[in-house]
């Protein structure tokens, strides 16, 4: 992300191809991105406002959608809408977000616990 909240991705994308050189997120290129943080395969965006968009690999949850295909483009998640999420932090396989008050959400692998569900 660049100051003025522009987003760049670049290196092995979701799909398995390459991108050599710094690309724009266009989806983004309209929404205030304030923070983006990146796991092993994926990435996540917070807006001004608190949305959450996630895209990349998903083979555990990891972005938080129904399902564990892959996003080669930007997924709204948009069951955090109204949470105001101000953090973000990604391992390899999950996500963790945070809100103004103080609240945790995760998905993702928990296979260690990084994610906090406790013993089931």
């Amino acid at each position: 992300m660049v100051d003025d909240g522009r987003v760049y991705v670049w290196g092995e994308q979701a799909d398995g191809r390459c991108i050599h050189h710094p690309e724009l997120v266009e989806h983004l290129n309209a929404i205030p991105i304030v923070r983006v943080e990146a796991g092993a395969r994926h990435c996540v965006a917070i807006s001004a406002s608190g949305a959450v968009f996630t895209w990349g690999q998903n083979n555990s949850g990891e972005l938080g959608m129904d399902d564990f295909r892959p996003q080669t483009s930007v997924h709204h998640v948009t069951q955090m809408d109204g949470l105001g999420v101000v953090e973000a932090a990604c391992g390899d396989n999950h996500t963790i977000l945070l809100t103004h008050c103080g609240r945790t959400f995760s998905f993702g692998s928990d296979a260690l616990g990084q994610c906090g569900f406790g013993k089931k």
